[in-house]
């Protein structure tokens, strides 16, 4: 048996350097992704902060301006800032309240903001009211804004753990948890938990957000109906060598599940999914994986998105103005009926530019207000609602639309696309049974991609 120790010695040596090799490795490759996702994560972050700081500074602006034009100005400012600061808000780990409320706020600073400046259009002045509300709006950006940097310090300290708060997000607490101590985001939830209600004629009004969600249709399903869904759901590039596991019931207007999908052995969070209880609808999908240089544009994003659609079920939807950002395509969708084009029911889809996967959904508009129509013949003609159309505007196309009105009504109106002075692009419609102009937008287009105001 002497003459086998040597060798045998050596064989379990060489083994336990490969063991130890391919151990080392595939840390090292778990390193560099949980790296990657951090840096994404930490810049996001940083862009939150930024754009919160702006919208901050132009809402104090706003209440010592004089002039219609600086504060239209000071409020495109809010509106544009809100809006990108949603964009990157979604791309945090954050738990499903902290995420919805401060989104809550965003979209309202945003909704408001772009109602007051389309008020000034119309030649209207701000009001007591409205001071007093842009004040409140104003206070509580300034404390979300306060408590961010307390987060950005913790940050430059290298004591913000993104993987961690990513854990600590999936983590089902018990009720009225306050996990403070563990989440440094949880301090911003309570910020907005004491923003005073904000009522005002627009579509993200607090009264308005008590409706009933149109298209949630029928019966309650369980987890493991939820979870099949999720599965049959998810792009081929998250189903394979997966697991999905329910990580917290959502409640709310919309109750539902919460998914997380992660590669099998592994910590690191994939993609998270949520899902409503009853019916079973997809709300949203977010796929945090790192997305290279752009390679595709927003022509082959937009088939692809819509590839995507049509293979969830989702028939005659059409792409409307799509947005870039950080190599990642924004495209709505709107669902043609019988010719008309329904906006309230979008669908937004979010495609990788670099190889045209699918990292993005979001089906809330369309949850909310999608239900079967009854789509009423125009009362005037093409000709007559160009009638009501100024001069100015070199029309090139025509069509017929749906498009949101404030206090939760919808209008049926023609929508006119065109030029003035061959290079300013607006959409101008017309209401369809009356012949009242009744929305103006301006087409706002640069590298990034193609955006109305």
């Amino acid at each position: 048996m002497g003459r086998w120790t040597g060798p045998v010695i050596a064989l379990l040596v060489i083994a336990a350097l490969g063991t130890a090799y391919w151990g080392y490795t595939h840390y090292d490759a778990r390193r560099d992704l949980e790296i990657t996702v951090a840096n994404r994560y930490q810049s996001s972050f940083y862009s939150l902060v930024d754009n919160v700081e702006k919208m901050e500074v132009s809402l104090a602006k706003t209440l010592v301006a004089n002039g219609m034009a600086e504060n239209v100005r000071q409020l495109s400012t809010v509106w544009q800032e809100a809006m990108t600061a949603q964009a990157n808000l979604s791309q945090l780990p954050l738990g499903q309240e902290t995420l919805m409320r401060t989104a809550k706020f965003l979209t309202q600073s945003g909704d408001y903001s772009y109602m007051l400046m389309r008020n000034h259009t119309l030649g209207k002045t701000l009001t007591a009211k409205d001071r007093e509300q842009l004040q409140n709006l104003r206070e509580q950006a300034t404390l979300l804004s306060q408590n961010l940097h307390e987060v950005q310090a913790t940050a430059s300290q290298g004591k913000l753990r993104w993987a961690e708060i990513e854990r600590n997000a999936q983590e089902k607490l018990p009720k009225g948890t306050k996990s403070i101590g563990k989440d440094p985001f949880a301090k911003i939830n309570d910020g907005i938990e004491k923003f005073p209600t904000l009522i005002y004629d627009g579509p993200f009004s607090d009264h308005i957000e008590e409706r009933q969600p149109k298209g949630l249709t029928g019966s309650n399903i369980d987890e493991d109906e939820a979870r099949d869904k999720v599965l049959a759901f998810l792009p081929d590039t998250l189903k394979k060598d997966t697991v999905t596991r329910k990580s917290s019931d959502i409640e709310g207007r919309i109750p539902g599940y919460s998914f997380t999908v992660r590669r099998q052995g592994e910590e690191g969070i994939l993609a998270i999914v949520d899902i409503s209880r009853k019916g079973g609808h997809i709300l949203n999908m977010i796929n945090f994986r790192d997305v290279k240089e752009a390679h595709i544009g927003l022509e082959d994003a937009g088939a692809k998105a819509t590839q995507f659609l049509a293979s969830k079920g989702f028939k005659n939807m059409v792409p409307t103005y799509a947005s870039r950002s950080d190599n990642i395509a924004v495209i709505p969708f709107a669902p043609e009926i019988d010719d008309v084009l329904v906006y309230p029911d979008l669908v937004k889809v979010n495609v990788a530019l670099d190889n045209g996967d699918i990292v993005g959904y979001e089906a809330l508009g369309y949850i909310m207000f999608h239900h079967a129509r009854k789509i009423p013949k125009p009362k005037i003609s093409e000709k007559e609602a160009r009638a009501a159309v100024s001069s100015e505007l070199e029309i090139s196309s025509t069509r017929l639309a749906i498009i949101p009105r404030e206090n939760q009504q919808e209008a049926f109106c023609y929508e006119f696309k065109g030029m003035i002075n061959n290079n300013e692009p607006y959409i101008v419609y017309v209401d369809a049974l009356t012949g009242e102009e009744i929305n103006i937008l301006k087409v706002i287009t640069n590298e990034e991609g193609t955006t109305t105001m």
